[in-house]
């Protein structure tokens, strides 16, 4: 106890700083007597703090340069980013304007109908679905009883005469294409007064064409001559553009011919059609 009590009084604060302050007399008082021993002593201090300094000068280095890196990363991410967003923003815009370029075409086609067939009122409407197993038999438009259609209404679409209206709803209406087996309609060419049948066939609507049928052996019917709806339809208004014969050929009956005709209508690709609202009248 005694001992750590002697300790205690060695080592009092003042007992310290008189040892410190004689330390520090007596380096200084030989640095200036003896230059050599002082730069021994800084040599040796700088052979301990170099190595230390430039290791922390290394690693300070090391360090700004990652900060940097992470800092050009950061900005790169940043502009990649804005740039992504601006180039999702002119998809947008583009995919408007071909849309807007899309529905300005069908207009255009829509009012060149119009046009081709001044003596007959008509409204146009878009198609809103299709027939489930198949394209060509049916498809819906977004126009029904409210706004004037009714059944039986020619419709037409891509130039030609597409269906007819079989069904009608508030705001909707079911037209049924003449390219579907077991549609038929009365027609004849420009330059002749006979009459002939355009009909759907099943093994000709996977080619988009028509079979003309009961063609008398004496009508003028040939290879490119264009179709139009005849005057005796009870249903179809006449003068209707359908298309252009592809060909013709004699029945073994020899009592009659056939052929085929190419639609000016493309079933494939409609999207705006032309309703012309008015109708036949019985006995027309």
């Amino acid at each position: 106890m005694a001992g750590d009590n002697r300790n205690n009084r060695f080592f009092r604060p003042r007992r310290l700083l008189i040892i410190l302050v004689g330390i520090c007399l007596f380096l200084l008082l030989v640095s200036s007597f003896s230059e050599s021993f002082s730069n021994a002593v800084r040599g040796a201090i700088d052979a301990v703090l170099m190595p230390m300094q430039k290791g922390m000068n290394r690693a300070g280095r090391a360090v700004f340069s990652r900060v940097e890196e992470l800092q050009e990363l950061y900005r790169v991410r940043e502009e990649n980013e804005e740039l992504r967003r601006e180039l999702e923003e002119l998809r947008r815009a583009n995919a408007k304007l071909q849309l807007g370029q899309t529905e300005l075409d069908a207009l255009r086609e829509v009012l060149a109908l119009k046009e081709q067939y001044p003596d007959y009122d008509s409204v146009a409407a878009h198609i809103i679905g299709r027939n489930s197993d198949n394209w060509f038999r049916s498809f819906l438009i977004d126009k029904g009883s409210e706004e004037g259609i009714r059944v039986n209404m020619n419709v037409m679409a891509g130039g030609g005469l597409c269906g007819i209206v079989t069904s009608v709803g508030d705001h909707f209406a079911t037209v049924s294409t003449i390219i579907n087996d077991g549609q038929y309609v009365s027609a004849m060419t420009t330059h002749s007064v006979d009459s002939f049948i355009v009909a759907g066939d099943l093994t000709l609507y996977t080619e988009a064409s028509l079979a003309l049928q009961h063609i008398p052996l004496t009508a003028d019917v040939r290879p490119g001559d264009t179709v139009v709806t005849s005057t005796i339809s009870d249903v179809y208004l006449p003068g209707l553009l359908i298309g252009h014969v592809a060909s013709v050929q004699t029945d073994p009956n020899q009592l009659s011919r056939t052929g085929v005709l190419r639609p000016v209508t493309d079933f494939d690709h409609m999207d705006t059609v032309l309703v012309i609202t008015t109708l036949k009248e019985k006995g027309e």
